[in-house]
């Protein structure tokens, strides 16, 4: 006997697991060690002094953003999970995009940000692949008479 194979929900709902620990655990590195994080972003240069506060907001967007996918995960649904998966894509294109357009190294923007781009993309298709849409509830229709007619007091 065979064991079946892994579904592409159940695939899609690990990438998004080690996914949402992974970025929490960069957020929580920001919040405490800001300054050895940073260089790892791919920027030329990065804030210092007063502007270092900026790393701390970096930070909290990372580990909410691990919040949110774990939050939907614990909700069951996977097909909503697929399109925040998708949805979430965005921020680690829009860190690649500032690291290219900044001067900063295209192997960390490509190797690190559109690399994390793409895994979080993986998972979205493959949760939503792998899951059926929650049939919707109709709204009931207004009860009518089986003559047609209705009937007012």
């Amino acid at each position: 006997m065979s064991a079946k194979p892994p579904s592409r929900t159940s695939i899609g709902t690990v990438l998004a697991v080690v996914g949402a620990l992974f970025i929490g655990y960069i957020g929580v590195s920001y919040l405490l060690a800001p300054q050895s994080m940073a260089p790892d972003f791919g920027l030329p240069s990065w804030p210092r002094g007063e502007g270092a506060g900026f790393l701390a907001v970096k930070g909290v967007r990372d580990v909410v953003s691990g919040l949110v996918i774990l939050a939907v995960l614990a909700t069951g649904n996977r097909r909503v999970l697929g399109w925040v998966m998708l949805a979430m894509a965005l921020t680690p294109i829009g860190d690649m995009f500032i690291v290219l357009l900044s001067g900063g190294a295209p192997a960390i923007a490509f190797g690190v940000h559109g690399a994390t781009a793409s895994a979080v993309i993986i998972a979205g298709i493959l949760l939503l692949s792998g899951s059926r849409p929650q049939p919707s509830t109709p709204l009931a229709a207004p009860q009518v008479p089986r003559d047609g007619f209705s009937r007012s007091s």
